[in-house]
């Protein structure tokens, strides 16, 4: 599904709900798609005062993010989750597509959006 940054905010401002996890505190903003899937994201500290900014920077860069890790994964995977653990950081969980497996991919804050982190390089 392409995330269009328009359509992804307009849905995260009207439709989207909130809930602390009673399980693990941390907070989950579920944001309804028009394909009647559903986008979920996880903060583990729901206090946080970055959490606003860093959702709507999602919403406008998402798009872009998954259609390079789409190129890169040749369509197969989805997203599964997302969670932003930090104001700089955050991983996708991209989940394989009829099968038991999963490809994470790190994102960063730039100051005004998200984008895939550069790959560690080896050791």
């Amino acid at each position: 599904m392409p995330y269009d940054p328009w359509e992804l905010l307009r849905a995260y401002e009207r439709r989207a709900t909130r809930e602390i996890r009673p399980d693990s505190g941390e907070l989950l903003v579920v944001i309804p798609l028009r394909d009647g899937s559903a986008l979920e994201i996880t903060v583990p500290d729901p206090s946080a005062d970055w959490i606003e900014s860093r959702i709507r920077g999602l919403c406008a860069s998402l798009g872009a993010i998954d259609r390079r890790a789409r190129r890169l994964l040749r369509d197969e995977f989805s997203i599964g989750w997302i969670e932003l653990d930090s104001p700089h950081h955050g991983t996708i969980d991209y989940w394989a597509n009829a099968v038991n497996s999963e490809y994470p991919i790190d994102i960063s804050w730039t100051g005004d959006g998200w984008e895939q982190s550069p790959a560690e390089p080896p050791t």
